[in-house]
């Protein structure tokens, strides 16, 4: 007779949490050709467009920085925040069949693809930072740790928001369709083309209520010596972080098993 190891509940929940990650990881670009690939495509897209859009208007550094650097410490916080709420808005109804075990919550699907969106994106920065280095566009590196800091605050607050938009994501339809026309214009006015310290005063503080801007500002002055800002604000993002994952998790409780149940708001 074999025995049957009795498991905490932190043990059941990492070994869910691992097989949904693996899970997810192996779907996440299996269907395309390229793979994995697409994940620096698109980011590596994006730099080279903005880049040459710079280059027809004049080649002047942008905050201390060559653009290709200032323009991809910008995208990839915003492409992590953007992809962790896209995901998130089907991980639940793509994950229906596994809700049958009863050790498997719609939290797990919802925390697996957002750890696979920051996976992603670490190797993404990891590849593109130094490839910049060495075709010419040198920096000075900063601060690990407040990089790290901003990164994990950047993560809750998109994780906060993607757990609001897993369960308001099968329970009104819509909201696939309306959440990505209103995180749209966050691109424009989060920081990846400019600096907050060339805004009018006026209009800077108006733009910094937007958490993303701070994660733009507290990046790009903890990744690259001479590049500090006195804009962004740690204690601010953590508010703003800490408040969404807070609100998301009340959303989540509250409608937990009607999500996977009823498949209605009402």
């Amino acid at each position: 007779m074999v025995a049957i190891l009795k498991q905490s509940p932190w043990q059941i929940q990492r070994a869910v949490l691992f097989a949904i990650f693996i899970r997810e990881l192996g779907t996440r670009f299996g269907r395309y050709r390229l793979g994995y690939m697409w994940a620096i495509l698109e980011p590596l897209a994006l730099i080279l467009v903005l880049s040459f859009v710079r280059m027809m208007f004049g080649r002047s550094n942008i905050a201390g920085l060559s653009f290709p650097v200032f323009f991809a410490s910008g995208i990839l916080g915003y492409l992590l925040f953007q992809h962790i709420l896209m995901v998130s808005l089907s991980a639940v109804e793509s994950n229906l069949g596994l809700f049958n075990y009863q050790r498997v919550k719609p939290v797990d699907p919802v925390v697996s693809r957002s750890l696979v969106e920051l996976l992603i994106t670490l190797g993404t920065a990891i590849f593109i930072f130094p490839g910049l280095y060495l075709i010419g566009f040198t920096f000075v590196w900063n601060d690990t740790l407040l990089v790290l800091a901003t990164l994990v605050l950047l993560y809750v607050l998109a994780l906060g928001v993607g757990l609001a938009l897993s369960i308001l994501g099968p329970l009104w339809q819509e909201s696939k369709k309306i959440v990505p026309v209103v995180i749209r214009p966050l691109f424009f006015i989060s920081g990846i083309f400019f600096p907050a310290n060339s805004l009018p005063d006026g209009v800077r503080e108006l733009a910094l209520i937007n958490p993303l801007l701070h994660v733009s500002e507290l990046l790009r002055s903890s990744m690259f010596k001479g590049s500090e800002s006195a804009e962004g604000s740690l204690a601010y993002l953590t508010a703003w972080a800490l408040g969404c994952l807070f609100l998301g998790l009340c959303i989540y409780r509250v409608f937990r098993v009607r999500v996977v149940t009823s498949g209605n708001i009402r």
